[in-house]
């Protein structure tokens, strides 16, 4: 029989603040009491661990691994609809087996009945289910754990965000702790190799819990959790505090019930796998849900989030018996959205309140080809851009909001598309105009995106306007077209500030006069592929308009080098500087011509560059900017310091 009588008030709670509560007041029908069959078939007969979440002595959750024997399937059954077994192996340092031991022991009898959650996941069909309830017998047997649970909760999950990977058996692991700190002090920190971990994960798996007060029990009775969340590599960050964690929340089936659990019982654990070395990294905390301004105080342009201040951590390093198959590589959700940074891990960013708006409007438009535009907007407020920094632009105001989706095979963006964009800006006012100039104009050069809601809207209405109102062209104003300006982040600029690091920015203009005083050129290395241009057209705008002690190599590959030579025509005319301008255009057109000026030394190469070509120059610093592949393939090998600017907004 299913233990729920309707939603907690943690789970009320949070659908409330995000707007959820009327379409599900009554979705907690869909967690049924008993294991469907087909779930029982799918814990027995596909997964080669589960994970699933049990409380300390301390009631704190831990989110455990529990495997089959040498990474095999096989090792769970379900004899009756509200029953599953397991005969798991659990290796030393996994927090399961001193939290069993606890239950078994304590002299609390309210404490004695061992509460458990878990999730079934099967990485190569991304299917997902979940289960609660109790543990009936726990004992070891033969080196293995013989776990029965009772179970009153379970419930079906999208696949949304996982990632397809093609696991295979790993037998031969030989676990052994790494790290481990189960009371972190007030003071203590992550050790740097595990947030490094962290932040290369793109799977986790969230344990969390519902501590009933005496008068809520008899109808919504305590229980546990356990849940996957998934994103690009990254999507979990770590907070300057080096012990705090951030966890965005993504939309899903709005029911809630993880962060309901938390809004009520302000505790979590996270476990991050490896699934090429089956290093597993465990922890607990305090959790926290943030929604709304204070939300977007922590991770701007983002609703919602979780922060789970950690309490103690286990890292256990060769335990998880499934690995990557040797030659496959993972399949990325296409529902995963773009990774976003703290306010904090952007020191030269800025962004604005939702008190004080800051509005632009689009003034005008120039076609560079068929699906390469320039878009200029005008605001009244004076904006501070340092060239090579983005705009971050809401559009809700003209496309309107999305509303929900639970899944979009389609067109999976739509599920997460909050109608803010980021664009490098290519173009502004204030780099080339009198500094008391009131307002500011900028152009964002940008390429039509196949399906792009925003682009797609932005360039229909541009070739409605070149159809039947050129006019409009010159002068889009009369339109009345605002977006909302959320920030000008970005720190891929020629100086970025080091905020830890002063003497560096006040050794690197020492020796920039230096270098000046004995005629020696400070020499940059850019090097684009195609509409990666932009931050360059922007950046040449920022050297020094009174030095010419400069030689900057622009290395680009370009399938219209004429396009791509006019912007830069374009943006050498208007650069306040003299700086010397070599430029290497890679391109498989060999006929193009040239709009450039007579000082900038042009060279044709035919095909794509090479990270061979990039390494013979010698320069302290290569600016890099282009699709990730682009960017991946020429600083291969490369020795010194790269910056990166890649497009993943």
């Amino acid at each position: 029989m299913s233990s729920l009588n309707g939603w907690h008030k943690g789970e009320r709670s949070i659908q409330q603040k995000l707007g959820f509560r009327g379409a599900v007041s009554q979705a907690w029908t869909q967690i049924e009491g008993e294991i469907p069959e087909q779930h029982r078939n799918f814990y027995s007969t596909c997964l080669p661990f589960i994970p699933v979440t049990t409380l300390d002595s301390m009631g704190r959750p831990w989110s455990s691994i529990l495997a089959g024997p040498n990474g095999e399937v096989g090792w769970a059954s379900s004899e009756m609809y509200d029953q599953l077994s397991m005969r798991a192996e659990v290796w030393d340092g996994d927090p399961l087996k001193a939290n069993a031991d606890y239950h078994a022991h304590t002299a609390d009898e309210s404490s004695r009945k061992m509460l458990i959650a878990g999730i079934g996941v099967e990485f190569s069909s991304r299917r997902r289910t979940k289960f609660a309830g109790s543990v009936k017998v726990i004992e070891e047997h033969e080196g293995l754990l013989d776990i029965r649970t009772t179970v009153n909760e379970a419930i079906g999950n999208c696949p949304k965000y996982i990632t397809i990977r093609d696991l295979v058996p790993f037998p031969n692991t030989t676990p052994r702790v790494t790290h481990q700190e189960m009371n972190l002090l007030s003071t203590g920190r992550l050790p740097s190799d595990l947030i490094s971990f962290i932040l290369s994960s793109d799977t986790v798996f969230l344990g969390s819990s519902y501590s009933a007060s005496k008068e809520d029990a008899p109808r919504f009775p305590s229980h546990l959790g356990m849940n996957h969340r998934g994103g690009r590599p990254g999507f979990v960050r770590v907070r300057n505090d080096e012990r705090t964690l951030v966890l965005p929340d993504y939309s899903g089936n709005r029911l809630m019930t993880s962060l309901g659990n938390i809004e009520a019982t302000a505790l979590a654990s996270l476990t991050f796998p490896s699934f090429t070395d089956g290093s597993l990294l465990y922890v607990t905390g305090i959790a926290h849900n943030l929604v709304g301004a204070p939300a977007q105080a922590i991770m701007p342009s983002h609703n919602a989030l979780t922060t789970i201040e950690i309490t103690g951590y286990i890292c256990i390093e060769n335990a998880l018996p499934v690995r990557q198959r040797e030659g496959t590589e993972p399949q990325r959700s296409m529902y995963a959205p773009p990774v976003k940074l703290l306010k904090e891990e952007q020191a030269s960013s800025t962004y604005f309140s939702t008190e004080d708006t800051i509005h632009a409007a689009l003034s005008r438009v120039e076609f560079h080809s068929s699906d390469l535009a320039t878009f200029t907007f005008e605001s009244p407020h004076k904006l501070d851009i340092i060239p090579g920094q983005a705009a971050i632009l809401d559009f809700t105001s003209f496309l309107g909001a999305l509303p929900y989706r639970h899944m979009a095979p389609k067109n999976p963006n739509l599920v997460n598309d909050d109608r803010i964009r980021t664009w490098t800006i290519s173009w502004c006012s204030s780099w080339t105009s009198v500094e008391d100039r009131v307002g500011t104009t900028f152009s964002l050069t940008m390429r039509l995106k196949p399906g792009g809601a925003v682009t797609g809207a932005l360039f229909s209405i541009a070739n409605k306007l070149s159809a039947v109102r050129p006019e409009f062209l010159e002068d889009s104003r009369p339109l009345g077209l605002g977006v909302t300006v959320v920030g000008i982040v970005g720190d891929f600029v020629l100086e970025p500030p080091d905020p830890h690091d002063g003497a560096k920015i006040a050794a690197r203009r020492e020796e920039e006069q230096t270098s000046i005083q004995n005629n020696a050129p400070r020499k940059l290395l850019w090097v684009a592929g195609g509409i990666g241009i932009t931050p360059f057209l922007a950046m040449l705008s920022g050297v020094p308009s009174s030095c010419s002690k400069y030689e900057i190599t622009l290395v680009l590959s370009t399938r219209e080098p004429d396009v791509m030579l006019l912007l830069l025509s374009n943006a050498i005319k208007v650069a306040p500087h003299k700086a010397k301008l070599i430029i290497h255009i890679f391109s498989h057109t060999e006929q193009f011509e040239s709009s450039l000026p007579a000082s900038v030394s042009l060279h044709r190469h035919s095909g794509r560059i090479t990270s061979q070509f990039i390494s013979d120059f010698k320069v302290e610093c290569v600016y890099v900017c282009g699709p990730e592949a682009f960017e991946r393939e020429v600083i291969q090998g490369m020795v010194g310091t790269v910056r990166r600017e890649g497009f993943d907004y």
